[in-house]
């Protein structure tokens, strides 16, 4: 690492990025189509609704009669018939788009087999081998998904306050997505404070094999704990998604990336500038419409300081309360092997908060 003393500096905090997210995460538009699809079950009821998504193992759906939206068990399901158009993804990331029409004559789940018409061609896919459904006509607004979430906690011993507060946004098309994360927690009581701001930027873009990608990163970290004024890592690579259900994802990824530290401790006062590899992997694990799990690790070891490596992870667990409101529980940790000066080698903590999803 290079450094350059300079105790008196303060990296700039990216705040406008920050208020770009939560922009973002606040604003949603959802346009109605007509309710003309229809939807029969394995025990023979027959619906007529509109068509929202299919997420997860469920799929959304609007009807004329119920106020917001109502979520199907898709393996329940034995036949779909629309006239609207989709993008419809399955288990191997190939994505097809038109209209949906039912070809199998057994109401059988197991049998069920979906047909995407096109405007020149069609493909006819298994009912269980279809993770994702979404529209083709949402805008840019449409296109966005994520939550916010917040938690506070107060004690009465030296007056302790600690608060936690996150945000993230997707924007998915049919080759390529866009996404950002922002985690902010606080505590402090008395003459001890400790602030940590973590904003993370990702976009991918599907190569020819639809289970590879591109990968591009960004990541901005401020952390009173290990003295970071302002950690910025940009980075890209190649990645493979090993699995995707309707109740599953498993991705991993590798690449390089470039590092620039300024540390804000008046005995190290320094930035430093370096190379280093990328090794990643993103697991997600959902079960019913209620739970949800997401690990998010990654691994970078120097390839200018030799010996360092820094180690980051983000996990989450929620839980579906109502609707669109969770509970989510989080745990983060960062590691660094060769910090400047002896200072921290880990930053850690857990949080606890209540969430809204769109």
């Amino acid at each position: 690492m290079q450094n350059r003393s300079d105790p008196h500096r303060r990296a700039s905090t990216p705040r406008s990025a920050w208020l770009v997210v939560l922009l973002l995460t606040l604003t949603g538009v959802c346009l109605a189509r007509e309710k003309k699809d229809v939807i029969e079950f394995a025990n023979g009821d027959r619906i007529t609704c509109e068509i929202i998504k299919l997420e997860k193992g469920y799929l959304y759906v609007k009807l004329s009669y119920a106020d917001g939206t109502v979520a199907l068990d898709w393996s329940k399901i034995t036949h779909v018939d629309s006239p609207q158009d989709f993008v419809v993804e399955d288990k191997a990331e190939k994505r097809f788009t038109g209209s949906l029409q039912s070809v199998n004559e057994e109401k059988k789940p197991e049998n069920f087999k979906l047909q995407v018409t096109g405007p020149t061609t069609s493909q006819i896919v298994s009912g269980g081998e279809v993770v994702a459904i979404g529209r083709t006509d949402t805008s840019f607004w449409q296109n966005l998904h994520g939550g916010i979430s917040s938690g506070l906690n107060f004690a009465k011993q030296q007056n302790r306050t600690q608060y936690t507060f996150q945000t993230n946004t997707a924007f998915d098309r049919t080759k390529w997505s866009a996404a950002a994360n922002f985690q902010s927690s606080f505590s402090g009581g008395g003459d001890i404070s400790d602030l940590r701001n973590d904003l993370q930027l990702t976009g991918t873009r599907q190569l020819r094999s639809p289970r590879n990608f591109y990968l591009g990163t960004a990541e901005f970290l401020q952390s009173d704990e290990q003295q970071l004024d302002l950690r910025t890592t940009l980075g890209g690579g190649i990645g493979h998604i090993f699995k995707k259900t309707n109740n599953s994802l498993v991705a991993v990824y590798s690449g390089a990336a470039w590092n620039r530290e300024h540390y804000s401790s008046a005995t190290v006062g320094q930035t430093g500038e370096s190379a280093e590899g990328i090794l990643g992997t993103e697991l997600n694990f959902f079960r019913f419409k209620s739970t949800n799990i997401l690990v998010d690790a990654r691994l970078y070891p120097s390839m200018t300081d030799f010996g360092r490596v820094r180690f980051d992870l983000n996990t989450s667990l929620k839980f579906r309360i109502a609707k669109d409101l969770y509970w989510q529980f989080g745990y983060y940790l960062n590691v660094d092997s060769s910090p400047p000066q002896n200072l921290p080698k880990t930053d850690y903590g857990s949080t606890s908060s209540l969430g809204w999803t769109f």
